[in-house]
């Protein structure tokens, strides 16, 4: 039975059983994450998966788990309904004075008598707002997200614009070449991009001097991909007017023009249930027959078990893998029933599925010691068919 850990909290009440158990081992078959980190202690040599429930994986060293042959999983899009309606209530709350309107009526007393909305109605001058009809939502990074933001904007009246680094042919989306003509545009600027190397303090100083001094920025991306200190020194002159962000730093909170939230973007029951029960299936699947379905760093690969034993490969792409790897399998008389592989950025990940009936069990643990000396391999496992018989 595999041992999995689980650092953030998880309901596995439909999924624990006769395959994993739950488990405090610092040396886990499988990790479960939600948005906490992962530390590098933890990617042990027995460590096959560390499961993301969401989809960034900042928070996991994926170096260090490819290089140990653990997959890393995650579940992009599941939460982007979630996270384009919480853009959406913060579109409207930058210019509808909505919290104070609120504030305003619960602290508001009246004479016995008196009528309330009479003398709330003479106070609601103060909180007169405006509207996104016609307004322009730059939105940098056109996935998931971005398409059903842009999609649901373009239909509230919103002209939208956006940047992607790669084109993508959408419908209600002017796309453009720089992140730069987007901010210059943009009476809202939404960013929607993954962290990377080279979106790590994207937006600074100069970025900041482009944009309208009564444009918003709204950060569901990543807190790093803004620079957090040129943000302040930019509000504090009045470059542009406020910023949202879903990723509370500790230089950014008591400023007025900036609202922190607390990391909400997909923390709702419909999305949190969805994401958590696809990342346990797809747990499942890996564990028990080396299913590759969303990864970050396997390539796909989603062959059926229609043999007694299979055996998986991640390795070091290169052209004669195979007949390195085919060569040990026949000198064991080991067929090749089905087989599927997939390469991505350098690595491959192939199944192969047979039948180990013929040779014993010193042969079989001989047959992995020569499978795991062969140049570039990174894994090897071999799973029995958990329809006919418990695996190993």
């Amino acid at each position: 039975m595999f041992e999995v850990k689980t650092i953030d909290r998880f309901d596995l009440t439909d999924f624990a059983g006769d395959v994993f158990r739950t488990s405090n081992t610092d040396t886990p078959d499988a990790i479960l994450v939600r948005s906490s980190k992962v530390d590098d202690s933890l990617i042990s040599k027995r460590l096959l998966l560390i499961a993301r429930s969401g989809t960034g994986t900042n928070t996991i060293n994926v170096d260090a788990a490819t290089a140990n042959g653990t997959a890393v999983f995650n579940t992009p899009g599941v939460n982007a309904n979630a996270v384009k309606e919480l853009i959406i209530q913060n579109l409207f709350r930058c210019l509808r004075p909505l919290n104070g309107a609120v504030q305003m009526m619960q602290q508001l007393k009246v004479a016995p008598g008196e009528d309330l909305q009479a003398a709330a109605e003479a106070k609601r001058g103060d909180f007169i707002g405006e509207e996104l009809y016609g307004r322009t939502l730059g939105i940098l990074g056109l996935g998931t997200i971005g398409q059903r933001l842009a999609d649901a904007c373009y239909h509230m009246g919103m002209q939208i614009i956006g940047y992607n680094r790669s084109f993508k042919n959408l419908r209600h989306v002017q796309q453009l070449d720089t992140i730069d003509e987007v901010l210059e545009q943009a009476d809202f600027v939404v960013i929607l991009l993954p962290l990377t190397d080279q979106t790590n303090q994207l937006l600074s100083t100069k970025q900041f001097e482009m944009m309208k001094d009564s444009a918003y920025l709204l950060n569901f991306g990543r807190g790093e991909i803004v620079d957090n200190q040129a943000v302040v020194s930019a509000l504090n002159h009045n470059e542009f007017a406020g910023y949202v962000c879903d990723f509370p730093k500790t230089e950014l909170q008591d400023h007025p023009k900036i609202t922190l939230l607390p990391h909400l973007g997909g923390n709702t029951i419909e999305a949190l249930t969805h994401s958590a029960n696809l990342i346990l299936q797809n747990l499942l699947d890996f564990l028990e027959y080396g299913t590759v379905r969303s990864s970050v760093n396997f390539p796909r690969v989603d062959l059926p078990f229609m043999s007694n034993q299979r055996l998986t490969f991640f390795f070091h792409a290169r052209d004669t893998f195979w007949v390195d790897v085919a060569g040990i399998m026949s000198r064991y008389d080991l067929p090749v029933q089905e087989m599927m592989g997939n390469t991505m950025d350098g690595y491959g990940y192939t199944i192969v599925n047979t039948d180990l009936a013929e040779i014993t069990q010193q042969q079989t643990q001989t047959l992995l010691n020569e499978l795991n000396q062969i140049d570039g391999m990174i894994r090897v496992r071999l799973l029995n068919n958990p329809t006919q018989g418990e695996w190993q």
